[in-house]
């Protein structure tokens, strides 16, 4: 008798076991499906936002093409939104906010290149950042990353006149080369997933590549102040 009641608390103890197992799996699919769906629309807002204020913005840094220099990789100014909520729920981690404040951090949804010849660029990019806040674009961020690690250039963060974050870059054509050919090792380097042993093959990899991006004359003294 005291057996039979023995292996019937065990078969009990079990099958609660797998009920609360069961649960926990449920819950957990639900709060994921839960945050995917939010993700996807907060990403979906950003790029009707994005889309709105394209064709003005797109204009503008078009007038910024002078003496040869050209806006690479105009077909992909608008970042994917598979691309963006993986950028949000990153930052959200990274940054322990949650997925809306990320999500208003975020100021590449709108993207632009211009690649500008070694010999017109120390004078080049600051005549473009005049234009730009003549037009009344405001200048969030200025990094200047020439003699930098594993990239180099200048990355622009502006607020359009309608409050739209946009990022302009500012390459040469070697530092446009070299950046689109190192792609798939930043994205392994930042990738939460790569293997230890990945990240560092990767870093190596980055330095070597950067190692090949010739700086123009006067790059690394471009500045400007943010007001």
């Amino acid at each position: 008798m005291n057996q039979m009641k023995e292996i019937s608390k065990h078969i009990s103890g079990s099958f609660l076991d797998g009920i609360n197992l069961q649960y926990f799996r449920s819950s957990l699919t639900m709060l994921t499906a839960m945050m995917v769906m939010a993700t996807s629309f907060l990403a979906q807002s950003l790029i009707t936002e994005a889309q709105a204020a394209e064709p003005k913005i797109t204009r503008d840094v078009r007038a910024l093409e002078q003496n040869g220099s050209y806006l690479a990789g105009l077909n992909h100014r608008i970042k994917e939104e598979d691309s963006l909520m993986h950028k949000i729920l990153t930052d959200a981690m990274k940054d322990s906010v949650d997925l809306e404040k990320a999500a208003d951090g975020i100021g590449d949804v709108l993207r632009y290149t211009l690649v500008i010849r070694d010999e017109d660029y120390s004078r080049q990019v600051p005549d473009a950042m005049e234009k730009l806040t003549k037009n009344n674009y405001k200048v969030l961020k200025f990094r200047n990353a020439w003699g930098g690690k594993f990239y180099q250039g200048i990355n622009v963060q502006l607020l359009n006149p309608s409050g739209i974050k946009t990022e302009l870059q500012f390459h040469t054509p070697n530092s446009y080369a070299i950046k689109q050919a190192s792609h798939e090792v930043y994205e392994i380097r930042r990738n939460p997933a790569s293997a230890p042993e990945e990240v560092a093959e990767a870093t190596a990899q980055s330095i070597a590549f950067n190692d090949m991006v010739k700086v123009p004359s006067g790059a690394k003294d471009i500045s400007w102040n943010l007001e």
